[in-house]
């Protein structure tokens, strides 16, 4: 973890509202951390790990300790993460329950961070139901999950649930090493470090956006269909990125509509010369169509046939929302 997301992290209003509650003895014991960035997510339970090991902060900063070290390199004993594979299994949980109960190694408490819990099996999260509810004295549970909506009701109810806030552009840019799509990069990640991260080790960034911008400003007919939609099936392998990008780029457009600022600034000329292609009612209804092929999509549907039905729906919308 680098020193600029350590400070983004331990300044933002979350970790000093978790800080103040630790130190004035009302932080839960079972923590959950929301944020569609796991990543971050993940970056924040060590960091707030660290701060209740070392009891708190000191002179509101987090302390370099000898907790501070072994967290660094994921070697504190007394902080254990799980999943130990890609999701939480009924082997992982057991080892929680039983690991709950002893004692601490170095320090005098015991930190359990449970990443994307959404993705575990039932059975798995239901094993945990009595620990998570009644945690021993000196042990605290920090869960994250990227969709709330996927964790069990009676793992939410046991939790102090914390919704950790979007970064900002310029904090998402000073914690990566970006040499190039500057703003791109900080437009399109959305708040989200680890999406920032993942766009700028995309090769063809600025090409295939490009693509994906001409389908909404450029594509006036049907017959323009075929040489659209070959371009972005040439790039399937990128298709949470084409998706994702469509939306926002409809996004930005239902914002200039309302006067309010958009994330793609590089692009607001573009944009202001379609917006009133687009009325508000085609818009929602859009949206509501990408929203329906990235379900399907995620049914294991065909690309080709998802994206083809797509392109042609926002036609079709598009002149009978006129």
């Amino acid at each position: 973890m680098n020193d600029r997301l350590e400070k983004i992290i331990t300044s933002s209003e979350e970790f000093k509202m978790l800080a103040n509650e630790f130190e004035s003895g009302k932080l839960a014991k079972t923590i959950m951390l929301i944020s569609k960035d796991s990543d971050y997510a993940f970056s924040f339970a060590n960091l707030l790990s660290c701060m209740i090991l070392n009891n708190g902060l000191q002179n509101g900063n987090l302390e370099k300790s000898e907790h501070y070290y072994k967290m660094q390199v994921s070697s504190h004993p007394d902080i254990k993460i799980y999943p130990l594979k890609e999701k939480l299994l009924v082997a992982d949980s057991t080892e929680i329950v039983s690991e709950s109960s002893i004692r601490p190694i170095f320090a005098d408490k015991k930190i359990f961070i449970i990443r994307n819990i959404e993705q575990s099996m039932e059975t798995a999260q239901n094993k945990l139901l009595k620990t998570l509810e009644e945690p021993q004295n000196n042990v605290y549970f920090i869960v994250t999950s990227s969709n709330i909506n996927l964790v069990l009701p009676t793992i939410k109810s046991r939790c102090n649930k914390v919704e950790l806030s979007k970064l900002k552009g310029e904090d998402i840019v000073s914690c990566l090493d970006i040499q190039e799509n500057i703003d791109l990069v900080s437009a399109l990640s959305e708040g989200y470090l680890g999406r920032a991260e993942k766009l700028s080790n995309m090769p063809n960034l600025k090409e295939l956006f490009e693509i994906v911008f001409s389908s909404v400003t450029k594509l006036k007919t049907s017959k323009q269909l075929l040489s659209f939609s070959k371009s972005l099936i040439d790039n399937s392998k990128d298709a949470d990125f084409i998706f994702q990008t469509l939306s926002l780029i409809f996004e930005d457009l239902l914002f200039l509509k309302g006067g309010r600022e958009i994330r793609l600034k590089m692009y607001e000329e573009e944009l202001k010369n379609i917006k009133n292609e687009y009325s508000i009612k085609a818009i929602t209804m859009i949206e509501r169509q990408i929203d329906k092929a990235v379900k399907e999509l995620s049914f294991n549907c065909n690309f080709t046939l998802v994206l083809e039905n797509l392109l042609l729906n926002i036609l079709e919308v598009k002149y009978l929302c006129r």
